[in-house]
């Protein structure tokens, strides 16, 4: 049941989503320690597909096959391609910036809202997305000035959260009635199945039992599958339903700060330079969420 004044349950519930999701990012780093970018992608969509897959027999029974193949796509968006684009990035990119790139979401989401579904903004939106690119700049710039080698690197965090902006309308406009757990196990099943079966081929099994470090990088990709996507997920959407999606969102201005705890605990390091990008973004997203009253 829905209520308008978020209790403690609401208040611990956010709690553990923002902890999860804010510390993705560093466990994407220590993956890294004993696996390339593509073996950590595979692992993660491999071990997302398997977590998610008791949900998927009523999926497979639920939606119609005329929409497979939009939750291909879905698939594709909401995680087979940032799973990898945020692999790769880490390798050169300090997971806290990371962390704060993955604040840009919710502008992406009105950006291809207005380009490619339609969407109607108003100024004050507009503003919050030119807050949030500008705040990406100085973020990234700030800390690895103008290195056009490693700002690539931070491009592929930023086509993530493309991505993920883009799936948002994707599922609103062409989902909007289906149940969310199921189009993500359906989802998960089009991208995780696939990515097992490299996996096997590729012999990751065999090396997560015996290469250095490999079962400590592993545990990071299991935590990052299970709590990061199903669990995760499933919290999301019960936040959801307790209060209202703008509470729920507000997860998006909490993710940077664990990031930024974890990252500086790991050594990586925070200049005051890059706090302004910080308070760019998370401000651009403040003005891109924020409902105009457009009563006289």
């Amino acid at each position: 049941m829905q209520k308008d004044t978020p209790d403690f349950t609401n208040w611990l519930l956010l709690g553990l989503l923002t902890v999860i999701w804010g510390s993705s990012y560093i466990l994407i780093k220590k993956a890294l320690i004993a696996y390339t970018p593509v073996e950590v992608g595979l692992l993660r969509l491999s071990l997302s597909f398997i977590a998610s897959s008791p949900f998927l027999f009523v999926a497979l029974r639920k939606i119609k096959f005329k929409l497979y193949p939009r939750i291909l796509i879905v698939g594709l968006l909401g995680t087979g391609i940032p799973v990898f684009l945020f692999a790769f990035s880490t390798t050169k990119i300090n997971s806290s910036i990371n962390g704060i790139i993955n604040s840009l979401s919710p502008l992406f989401t009105v950006i291809t809202g207005i380009f490619f579904f339609g969407t109607q903004i108003t100024r004050i939106k507009w503003l919050g997305v030119l807050m949030g690119f500008m705040g990406a700049f100085v973020l990234v710039v700030g800390r690895y000035g103008f290195d056009l080698g490693l700002s690539a690197y931070a491009l592929l965090s930023v086509l993530a959260t493309f991505c993920y902006g883009t799936n948002s309308n994707f599922v609103k406009h062409y989902f909007p009635k289906v149940s969310a757990l199921q189009v993500t196990a359906l989802a998960m099943f089009f991208m995780g199945l696939p990515a097992l079966l490299l996996a096997i081929s590729m012999g990751l099994p065999a090396k997560v039992m015996s290469a250095p470090q490999a079962l400590y990088s592993f545990s990071g990709i299991l935590f990052l599958a299970v709590f990061g996507t199903v669990i995760a997920w499933l919290i999301f959407y019960k936040l959801v339903q307790r209060t209202d999606a703008l509470f729920a969102a507000s997860v998006t201005y909490l993710i940077p700060l664990v990031a930024i705890l974890l990252g500086l605990l790991d050594g990586e390091t925070f200049r005051p330079v890059q706090g302004i990008g910080v308070v760019l973004i998370l401000g651009g997203v403040y003005f891109v969420g924020k409902k105009v009253n457009t009563s006289s």
